[in-house]
């Protein structure tokens, strides 16, 4: 098992996944799945120092993907912050390690940014308190919670 950055070459592999994420998220309910604007995110975050976008492959395949920014914190900006975007492992993937390599992957490339926190987000689903748990041995602790609202 390996995680890597992605490249542009990864795209086809990290679309699908990328839907997987979304259809898995109660974002879906909100706001619908964009393939082309999703390609031209994933394509423009390649491009962006700020930005970390891997792939997880085992055996050659890829199983996972991962992405987050970093970004000046608007009522501090000297100080910048990191925030993983998503981090979407295939069922069949899960429990044998690849989860924690992404994990690793993400905290390492927030500490080459230099940043002063790390943000890591965790879906309001039945894997919430499992998240929680898992966070809080890495040595998170909650900070707030995100509500929404349709408004159009």
């Amino acid at each position: 098992m390996i995680v890597r950055r992605a490249t542009l070459e990864d795209l086809p592999a990290y679309l699908p996944m990328g839907q997987a994420f979304h259809d898995a998220s109660p974002m879906h309910q909100v706001i619908p799945f964009d393939p082309e604007g999703f390609s031209q995110f994933y394509k423009s975050a390649l491009e962006n120092p700020l930005a970390g976008m891997w792939v997880t492959e085992v055996d050659g395949r890829p199983v996972g993907i991962a992405g987050a920014l970093a970004y000046p914190m608007y009522f501090s900006p000297s100080h910048f912050v990191a925030q993983e975007l998503w981090w979407w492992l295939a069922p069949e993937a899960r429990g044998h390690g690849a989860g924690q390599a992404m994990y690793d992957a993400i905290e390492a490339w927030a500490n080459e940014q230099g940043v002063s926190a790390l943000f890591m987000i965790a879906l309001e689903d039945e894997r919430a308190p499992q998240m929680e748990k898992l966070y809080a041995r890495k040595g998170f602790r909650p900070m707030e919670r995100t509500f929404f609202k349709e408004v159009a």
